[in-house]
């Protein structure tokens, strides 16, 4: 009998969740170990999809009588890729890589490969990558479309329009929809505001970059902004803040994550005027499948990538919206 258990490692949370019991899964080659080891990882637990995603896997694999560690930054992969080199050598079955940045997790993926040890991943990136046996993702021009097509309906069309892009290149999928947006705004007439798209240096403190890029615009422009295009809420939200600080009703935001704080701002009939959910809860729910099917049978995925559908939230159904990080 194993004791299995779930660790978060990083962050300042090294604390230990035990529980206590017994599994005869299959240890990842169909048979013959005690428990199915994970390595799960996300550079991004500061984020709030992030932290509810892996937490849940973290839950749900103790559940399932896995053995889970799960090791966090805020975006520093030098500590990530030291933290999960060390577990492969210390001997899992599977590793979990929630949301990585594709160019910098080559560390992990060479010491996964020397071991004949398969990386799952959720929103590994925008295309496939045989770094991953699996990398289940949403579809970034579905995103790019649904978004830019509200904030066109907002906007009463795009010719003509001035339209602040900002974006977070670190990110692959922010910076893949990012630029998605800005040829759909261009190639529909409108101006990209300032040139090219506004980077946000951090995710942890995009809202209030994102006040500042729409507020020194502003100030500058006074008539020369109509919509703001944000790949990600809470930068949509900084920039929601200072048009209503602006004292603007003639300006329109969308933004991508349907987190609490983007909803409530819609549900408000103000500067915010959509945003995006993506299926995270039925991304883990695809990518547990993958991973329960290896650890009892050695069988992997027969698709190395996969992209899910996403849904639009406006104002007609805010309301019926579930927050993504509740």
């Amino acid at each position: 009998m194993r004791g299995r258990f779930a660790k978060v490692v990083g962050l300042g949370l090294a604390s230990a969740l035990a529980l206590a019991g017994c599994s005869d899964s299959g240890g990842g080659d169909g048979g013959g170990g005690d428990t199915f080891k994970v390595a799960a990882f996300t550079a991004g637990y500061g984020t709030p999809v992030g932290k509810s995603t892996l937490d849940a896997f973290v839950d749900r694999g103790e559940q399932l009588g896995w053995d889970v560690t799960l090791y966090t930054s805020d975006f520093d992969y030098d500590k990530i890729n030291n933290d999960v080199q060390s577990a492969v050598t210390q001997g899992v079955d599977a590793i979990l890589a929630g949301f990585p940045d594709p160019r910098q997790i080559q560390p992990i993926v060479t010491a996964a490969k020397d071991a004949d040890i398969p990386i799952f991943a959720i929103d590994g990136g925008v295309e496939p990558n045989d770094d991953f046996v699996v990398d289940i993702t949403t579809n970034q021009q579905q995103i790019a479309d649904l978004t830019v097509g509200a904030l066109s309906e907002a906007m009463g069309g795009l010719q003509g329009k001035n339209v602040m892009v900002i974006g977070h290149d670190p990110h692959v999928g922010i910076a893949t929809r990012s630029r998605m947006a800005e040829k759909l705004l261009t190639d529909g007439g409108a101006t990209i505001a300032g040139g090219e798209i506004k980077q946000v240096l951090s995710p942890g403190t995009s809202q209030e970059e994102a006040l500042k890029f729409v507020t020194d615009y502003l100030q500058a422009n006074p008539e020369g902004l109509d919509g703001v295009w944000v790949g990600w809420d809470h930068a949509a939200v900084g920039a929601t803040q200072a048009i209503n600080e602006a004292g603007r009703n003639d300006i329109f935001v969308t933004g991508v994550d349907a987190v609490g704080i983007a909803l409530a701002e819609i549900k408000k009939n103000g500067p915010f005027y959509a945003t995006v959910v993506q299926d995270w809860p039925g991304v883990l729910d695809e990518t547990m499948q993958d991973m329960q099917t290896y650890a009892d049978t050695g069988d992997l995925p027969e698709q190395n990538f996969v992209e899910t559908d996403v849904t639009l939230v406006t104002r007609a159904n805010v309301n019926e919206i579930k927050p993504t990080d509740s």
